[in-house]
């Protein structure tokens, strides 16, 4: 009966490695890209220090709308643009008007470069005024110059590790989204064994109902390993590969691949407690599924931890996926035991406290089918 429903059992590899990819290729799109989609707008037809400061930013990537009603962002110089852009105390130069489409990214993004090329607005004229720049030089030499002195990018030396973050961000959750996605197949087999009348008929059966329910979630169990072991396969090896990235080394799987064996325990068990509970279809879809969908939420999967407000940010530490997802980013960088200690014991305890959750709700699951 495990194999009962195979659409849903296929949904346990499809969905999570379509997730993977489109996650991962959404995010390991370059800042060049992302000016590829976005214009500006000037309000007003730009003079004197007003054109340098525009030049700076086309020489930063971005193009210009002919309508404000077409840009990512529209920009409207102030009167006294010209008179006070080299001026210390000067404020509101320049007014910037997001278009409702903009995400946060973008609109960080843009100012940003906005302030950068004020910068260079302001050096250049200093250097002008100093004649340490030669004013009888093409305009575009002259940018090119104050560019290569703005320039601070080999000042500053980045190490990422051997992984792209993208790579250590994006496949770890996917991942763990699609092992808690178990809930569906769980559920939806307990119902169909329920509307059909099998749980009646194995009562007329010499077995004891909690072996036969430990049993199913045994199979189950079964089936996520084999679950873990292609997602993990599929994740660090080929997605890698899709994002022009290198892909995970065989012997940092092999520290992953133990880690399976807490994680998908984990999640039968906090599926079962669903399959003991609803009674329909659609209460396994709903339930089960908008639960994980808020779990994945809570846990950084869809909005990156690090840009969440405080509060979500110690919500999220309470969340199994959380600590299944750490269990295997702490790993993926070859951490000791002692640091996936904590992370395998939470999700030891949440599991026996599931399953114990689960038990109940199975009894009582019985004693209701036998009575109608």
């Amino acid at each position: 009966m495990v194999f009962s429903d195979l659409h849903s059992i296929a949904v346990l590899f499809i969905m999570p490695v379509t997730f993977m990819l489109l996650m991962t290729f959404a995010m390991s799109g370059r800042q060049s890209d992302m000016l590829d989609s976005v214009s500006i707008y000037v309000e007003q037809p730009p003079q004197q220090y007003e054109k340098l400061y525009v030049q700076y930013l086309t020489k930063l990537g971005y193009h210009f709308a002919h309508s404000s009603d077409s840009a990512t962002a529209t920009l409207s110089f102030s009167h006294s643009f010209n008179d006070n852009v080299f001026t210390s105390g000067a404020k509101n130069l320049l007014v910037v008007t997001f278009s409702a489409n903009a995400s946060i990214p973008v609109q960080t993004v843009i100012q940003q470069h906005l302030e950068l090329s004020f910068a260079r607005v302001k050096l250049h004229l200093y250097m002008l005024e100093t004649e340490e720049l030669n004013a009888d030089l093409p305009l575009e030499q002259q940018m090119e110059q104050i560019v290569k002195q703005s320039d601070t990018s080999e000042l500053i030396k980045t190490k990422t590790g051997s992984l792209s973050p993208v790579i250590s961000y994006s496949i770890p959750s996917w991942l763990v989204f699609g092992i808690f996605f178990i809930v569906l197949p769980i559920s939806i087999t307990l119902v169909n064994e329920r509307q059909s009348g099998t749980l009646i008929r194995l009562k007329t059966f010499p077995i004891n109902m909690y072996t036969y329910f430990f049993t199913k979630l045994t199979a189950f169990y079964c089936i996520s390993l084999a679950q873990f072991l292609v997602l993990v396969f599929i994740g660090l090896r080929l997605v890698p590969l899709v994002v022009d990235s290198a892909p995970i080394t065989y012997s940092q799987i092999l520290h992953i691949i133990p880690m399976g064996l807490f994680i998908c325990f984990s999640a039968v068990c906090f599926a079962a407690i669903f399959s003991a509970l609803v009674k329909s279809f659609e209460q396994a879809i709903v339930l089960g599924g908008g639960v994980n969908i808020i779990l994945a939420a809570l846990s950084g999967f869809m909005v990156p931890l690090d840009v969440m407000p405080a509060s979500l940010r110690e919500v999220a530490q309470l969340s199994p996926m959380y600590w299944a997802a750490e269990l295997i980013k702490q790993n993926m960088f070859y951490t000791t035991a002692n640091n996936s200690a904590q992370q395998i014991m939470l999700l030891c305890l949440f599991s026996l406290a599931s399953l114990g959750v689960a038990s109940f709700l199975f009894s009582r699951k019985i004693r209701d089918v036998l009575w109608n």
